[in-house]
């Protein structure tokens, strides 16, 4: 019942670390004092037998000793019988000759097998091996028995008590089961201690994590001594804190920037409104403040759509309906959709390649109709825009959208993609933009698993290039 309770503890997914640890040490210790007790106890055993067999082969070769001497005088004989076990008590021994006669043995009295002698029922064989043999009073008993031609044939039958054997190998046990004991209670008390002790750092670890908080992200525990063990946790975690500080710190960009496009908007109408409620005005003053609310209006609910797909992209479960799509197909139709805007804008859109490709088509249209809206804006008169899509030669699929417009000088480069961010002061907005197209852009081809990357020269033009991954290995 014991070791079940002590395995179960080992065994357990919760509760104290260091009780497990604990329960496995005690475990262990046990097991191994308990083995080698085992062994050594094995040891002792064969090492009695040994001894007493070498005690009695000495009895039976003095006794043939005295046959040689003293041949056909058994009155000797029997006085060194007599003499045997007058000087060992326990040992008790038997001759007989040719004809099975006893021709001398050892008084009963002198042995402890009281009326029942250990050759009364043995029937020893003359292999003259020693073997153990348990009386019918129960007491134990080794025996021997050695055949000899001294002028005529005589066996020899020696026995001895093993009380005294027993008595030592009960009071080893006694020892070992002490010893056990002792081993398990000083393995719990010294293991417990070693596994708080080495536990430690991982309370400090709790302790720190529990002080964080959202004006500590910038802390890290990396550098701190840890033991190897903790030290890929610690790691870790600071890529965790990494990226949590990098997310807040994008989160509070994304507030101020909400809240920037949101309040230009909201004062241009109340500014509208005011004026216009300053005193009375004309049909047509009141007609032209409404319809630019509505534009306003309509600016806001482009980026409130925005805002809602993009939150919608950075679900992780978000699901896409893919299917295999023709690209000439696909980019025929945003061009048929966008051709209006480029012949009042006097712009050649021009659409080109083919190819095929698994993605979802509501999707991918989004993506291609905002990098022509955005490079018909940013393309003068007369320019061209072109959509063209081509396989490479590892079978990755391509879509580039390029324009003759006006470009985008480096230093801009790396934010290009960030939301709201918009190089006004390089590229001249035309029409009306939330600075969500390219963020809306990079988000539909992350969900495909592709990349998008830019290319511009300030005056000569911009290419944008989508990369999808092979059709095959997007199924």
């Amino acid at each position: 019942m014991f070791w079940m309770s002590v395995t179960e503890v080992a065994t357990a997914r919760e509760g104290s670390i260091a009780v497990r640890l604990t329960a496995w040490y005690a475990l262990l210790s046990v097991v191994l004092i308990a083995f080698s007790g085992s062994i050594l106890y094995w040891v002792a055993v064969n090492h009695l037998r040994q001894e007493d067999d070498k005690l009695l082969t000495a009895k039976i070769s003095e006794l043939r000793a005295v046959l040689l001497l003293h041949r056909n005088d058994y009155a000797a004989l029997r006085e060194e019988v007599d003499q045997e076990a007058t000087s060992f008590r326990g040992i008790h021994l038997r001759v007989l000759n040719a004809q099975g006669d006893i021709i001398a043995e050892s008084p009963v009295s002198s042995t402890t097998a009281g009326d029942d002698t250990p050759f009364a029922t043995a029937r020893l064989q003359a292999d003259e091996r020693g073997r153990d043999w348990v009386a019918g009073n129960g007491k134990t008993y080794r025996v021997m028995s050695s055949n000899f031609e001294i002028g005529s044939r005589y066996t020899v039958h020696a026995a001895m008590s093993l009380l005294k054997d027993e008595q030592f190998l009960a009071a080893y046990r006694s020892t070992l089961l002490l010893a056990v004991a002792f081993a398990l209670l000083v393995a719990i008390a010294t293991g417990y201690f070693i596994a708080r002790r080495g536990l430690q750092p991982i309370s400090r670890l709790a302790v720190i994590v529990d002080e964080l908080g959202a004006g500590h992200l910038h802390r890290r525990v990396g550098d701190e001594a840890w033991p190897s063990e903790l030290r890929p946790l610690a790691t870790n975690f600071d890529h965790l804190l990494a990226r949590l500080e990098d997310s807040f710190a994008r989160i509070s960009r994304f507030s101020a920037d909400i809240a920037h496009e949101l309040r230009t908007p909201l004062h241009i109408l109340r500014g509208e409104a005011e004026i216009a409620l300053s005193r009375g005005r004309s049909r047509e003053d009141y007609r032209a403040c409404i319809e630019s609310a509505v534009d306003e209006y309509d600016r806001l609910s482009h980026l409130v759509d925005g805002l809602l797909f993009l939150a919608s992209t950075e679900q992780p479960d978000k699901q896409l309906e893919k299917r295999s799509l023709d690209l000439t197909q696909e980019i025929d139709a945003v061009c048929a959709f966008y051709q209006a805007m480029a012949d009042e804008l006097g712009i050649t859109l021009l659409a080109g390649g083919s190819g095929q490709l698994v993605a979802d088509p509501n999707l991918l249209r989004r993506a291609l109709g905002n990098l022509v809206a955005n490079a018909l804006r940013h393309t003068p008169s007369g320019g061209r825009v072109v959509v063209e899509a081509k396989t490479t030669p590892n079978h990755a699929v391509e879509i580039v959208v390029s324009d003759t417009g006006c470009g985008i000088a480096p230093e801009y480069m790396p934010r290009i993609f960030d939301r709201f961010y918009r190089v006004d002061g390089a590229r001249p907005r035309q029409g009306k933009s939330t600075g969500l197209g390219l963020a809306i852009v990079r988000s539909i081809i992350q969900l495909h698993g592709g990349t998008v990357s830019i290319n511009s020269e300030p005056g000569q033009g911009t290419t944008v290039t989508l990369t999808f991954p092979s059709p095959v290995n997007s199924t």
